[in-house]
């Protein structure tokens, strides 16, 4: 009897043993199936927008290049207006759009930018990161309007951390923007004068401040008022993140029964809605009567043109490798996009060590 009993609890303990074994392997079958649907969606869709952004990437690096080998005749500040001008500065507004467009569109989408976690989507989320934040972020300038600032009074900041160098630029830009409501800084030279000098004495006394030096006399800050609010009114044209999302969606049309959601407007379409949409025009800013034979300070377009164009060659490059099967660039233009972008990282790279030399102590 006992032994009858022993036998059915280990029957039991068998058939349960079995039976919690089938119900995991059921789990693990299923959660990998899922798995697998995820990523076949999520690929599909990485599919779909990764050579629209690469084709937008590639047209616009060659006409940045184009501008920057060639000084881009059609954005200087007296060119003439004629037919063939008007279109290169509106395609080369279009062409930006139609990046940022294309962007939305795929993280809209909910593709690989946001879900797909291989190793190839996360250089190109990379990428397209490096490439919003160039268009966005403007940190390092206002940290060279310190340097700048300061070296023009005569402060001694070779000792300043970067960490605090960029919390000055933070709040030097936040006084600046109470006397100019519409953060446009080039507004600061319509400034009356002696708003000029109360802007510019709160920004030397917080300098100051934070760089534990004797506080500047009022005397000392109006000798060189002209020059300080040179440093201040740079020219730029930052396109924020919220404007890009904003950007994007106005360049987006909705598609029905396609394999993708959205589409880009053309460039005729595009020419009429930029008349009314006030995101549109924020782009022109950027490439409106630029001189990029003038790579200085005074004009941060310039170089953010050339950083521009440096994301967009990494961007290109990171899908090129992804799409290697059906690749949308042939070897030989990467080759001399790539060739180009190192010669103007060089450029940076010595500016910025210039920049820095003045400023930082030798060890």
């Amino acid at each position: 009897m006992t032994d009858q009993v022993n036998w059915a609890l280990i029957n039991t303990l068998i058939s349960a043993s079995v039976g919690a074994l089938v119900a995991l392997i059921t789990i693990f079958v299923d959660g990998r199936r899922k798995r697998n649907e995820r990523k076949r969606v999520e690929y599909d869709t990485y599919k779909r927008y990764s050579k629209p952004i690469m084709f937008a990437a590639e047209t616009l690096a060659w006409r940045l290049r184009e501008v920057l080998m060639f000084k881009g005749a059609f954005l200087l500040p007296d060119a003439p207006m004629n037919g063939f001008f008007k279109y290169k500065f509106e395609s080369t507004v279009y062409r930006l759009c139609v990046l940022i467009g294309w962007i939305r569109a795929a993280k809209k989408e909910h593709s690989y930018i946001e879900g797909f976690e291989d190793a190839k989507s996360s250089e190109i989320r990379d990428a397209i990161n490096n490439f919003q934040r160039v268009l966005a972020d403007g940190s390092h300038v206002e940290v060279s309007i310190f340097e700048e600032l300061s070296k023009s009074y005569g402060l001694e900041i070779k000792q300043i951390t970067p960490q605090t160098r960029q919390e000055i630029g933070v709040e030097l830009e936040r006084i600046v923007f109470k006397y100019i409501p519409n953060q446009i800084k080039k507004n600061v030279s319509n400034l009356e004068r002696g708003k000029q000098l109360e802007m510019v004495k709160s920004i030397m006394d917080f300098i100051c401040y934070k760089t534990n030096q004797q506080i500047l006399e009022e005397s000392k800050i109006k000798e060189k008022i002209e020059v300080s609010i040179d440093e201040i009114a740079r020219e730029f044209c930052w396109i924020y993140r919220d404007w890009q999302n904003a950007i994007g969606d106005e360049m987006l049309t909705q598609l029905e029964d396609s394999y993708r959601h959205f589409d880009v407007i053309g460039f005729g379409e595009f020419i009429t809605k930029h008349e009314k949409s006030d995101w549109l025009k924020k782009v022109d800013n950027l490439f409106s009567n630029l001189d990029v034979s003038i790579d200085n300070r005074f004009d941060t377009r310039v170089s953010q043109v050339k950083r521009i164009y440096i994301t967009l060659v990494k961007l290109i490059d990171e899908l090129n490798k992804a799409i290697e099967d059906e690749q949308a660039i042939s070897k030989k233009e990467l080759k001399i996009l790539i060739e180009y972008q190192k010669k103007l990282k060089e450029e940076i790279e010595n500016m910025e060590a210039n920049r820095l030399a003045r400023s930082t102590p030798v060890n």
